[in-house]
């Protein structure tokens, strides 16, 4: 899809019965609405404002200021240094998490903000008083990103000229201390002769024996692309006018595993459940476990994620660690995905889920040495749900961790289901005409759903910090650290109607 629709949604009221109104609204490819009371006799969605108590995926959907709203892209190749700044993480050194951006600078502290602006006509520039030990800085991305490169932009005009020699170095994010932050680093990119030139770009790659089977699965001894949180540029040169304008770390696309629960998904899985969201943060310090030697029903070895809504993926990176000993390997998985289509009735494979899952691979990983990166690249798909499953009954003792598992594709959100809250019809009133303009792309739809009532019971919800729910006498005995807070909802009582057909 390749534009957004755009509709305006009206509720016409009549004095009959009913007091309170709900709506359902299911989008699938691009949309956009608003809400606020215009007269008695009419309630009309028409601010960005009034979308604030439905409840839906928030990464998901764009809203704007007339109260339109519209699916979300999803782009390949993105600069990660762009939207640096809106993703926080845990550091050592600080008891809240911290935003990308500058991490350190060690000269022109003053400009150094430049290179993250997006413009060519404003840079950094060290202080030609500094000795050349301080002209330096740091980037943190804020996250963990696969990307292919680096490129940096310079600028050539008056008092400002291209560094001539400089080093890049980058970080995974792993800390080479794990109680403080302290990073090892590798240089990627180095000037070989004095630079003239005003854009400079360096490519990443992986060294990894891809000797993994299995269909779909990128099979290369080199991967165009490294894992990337913090990067440093080093000048090698002290001279006169010295200026970077700007630079962009360029990742495969944007992973939207990130941010997956605070989307209202969850990640259940069987085993070492205290650590089940770690391979979906960004963080290159957290990890999710598998070890056991039995069939991974018995030992839990397995993971369902709920994305927490529709895109079309094209493509995963699954980051392994496995411990450098010859009995240990990651031995055989299979993945499926499923586009939310519910199923009835349950099978093992799909331990306790109620969705249609379809199978995507299976790879098998046996073959030594053991592979740590497994780049899986498909047809697109529909996915809401990802199932996750080692597939190995034989008793050979596996134990490695899910560092990452990635997820990019292209093109707007799939599918989103915004549901509102009740909405006060302000007396004994019932709906008379329920209205919207949309402009739908072809292949796209929209459908709408209400259903009306008086009164209201309240339930309380008891969730994990993975977003799976738990019974109250479950949640009760977490440890702090693993609770979220209680969810009271709203739930319409016996004289509410069902929702309305299409």
């Amino acid at each position: 899809m390749n534009r957004n629709s755009r509709y305006t949604c009206v509720v016409e009221k009549t004095p009959i019965n009913g007091a309170s109104l709900r709506l359902m609204c299911a989008i699938s490819a691009i949309a956009l609405w608003s809400c606020t009371a215009v007269s008695a006799d009419e309630f009309r969605i028409a601010r960005k404002a009034d979308w604030d108590t439905w409840t839906f995926p928030r990464s998901a959907v764009a809203r704007y200021e007339d109260g339109s709203i519209g699916l979300q892209r999803i782009e390949k190749a993105i600069n990660a240094v762009a939207d640096a700044h809106e993703f926080k993480h845990v550091v050592k050194s600080s008891k809240e998490p911290v935003p990308g951006g500058i991490r350190f600078v060690g000269s022109g502290a003053e400009t150094v903000e430049n290179i993250l602006d997006g413009r060519a006509d404003t840079w950094w520039q060290p202080d030609q008083n500094d000795s050349l030990e301080d002209w330096w800085f740091g980037v943190d991305l804020g996250r963990m990103v696969y990307a292919t490169k680096i490129r940096l932009i310079f600028p050539d005009t008056t008092d400002a000229r291209p560094f001539r020699n400089f080093s890049v170095f980058i970080n995974n994010g792993e800390r080479y201390v794990a109680a403080k932050d302290v990073f090892s680093f590798s240089r990627v990119g180095r000037t070989i002769l004095p630079n003239q030139e005003r854009v400079v770009e360096f490519s990443l790659q992986t060294m990894e024996l891809g000797n993994g089977i299995g269909d779909h699965l990128v099979v290369s001894d080199t991967l165009n692309f490294a894992a990337v949180q913090y990067v440093r540029f080093v000048a090698e040169e002290h001279h006169p006018d010295a200026a970077l304008a700007e630079i962009e770390v360029v990742a495969l696309g944007e992973n939207v595993a990130l941010g997956s629960i605070d989307r209202g998904g969850s990640i259940r899985v069987g085993t070492d459940v205290q650590n089940s969201v770690s391979f979906s943060d960004g963080d290159h310090n957290t990890k999710w476990t598998v070890t056991g030697r039995n069939n991974w029903l018995e030992e839990g070895h397995f993971l369902e994620w709920d994305l927490g809504a529709s895109y079309w993926l094209d493509r995963m990176v699954i980051e392994v660690s496995v411990p450098g000993h010859r009995t240990l390997s990651v031995e055989v998985f299979e993945i499926s995905t499923s586009d939310g289509t519910v199923m009835d009735g349950l099978t093992v494979d799909r331990v306790r889920s109620p969705f249609d899952y379809q199978f995507l691979t299976m790879v098998d990983a046996t073959r030594s040495p053991v592979q740590r990166w497994f780049e899986l690249s498909f047809p697109s798909r529909k996915t809401r749900h990802i199932f996750f499953r080692r597939s190995s009954f034989s008793d050979r003792r596996v134990w490695y961790t899910i560092l990452e598992y990635a997820l990019y594709g292209e093109g707007y959100v799939a599918e989103v289901e915004m549901t509102s809250d009740f909405i006060d019809l302000g007396g004994s009133k019932s709906i008379r005409a329920l209205t919207w303009d949309a402009d739908l792309p072809a292949g796209t739809y929209l459908e709408i759903r209400s259903q009306t009532g008086d009164t209201f019971t309240i339930e309380k919800k008891y969730y994990r910090k993975n977003g799976e729910e738990v019974t109250e006498a479950q949640w009760e005995k977490l440890p702090k650290s693993q609770k979220s807070p209680i969810v009271e909802i709203p739930r319409r009582g016996p004289d509410w109607s069902g929702w309305s057909s299409l």
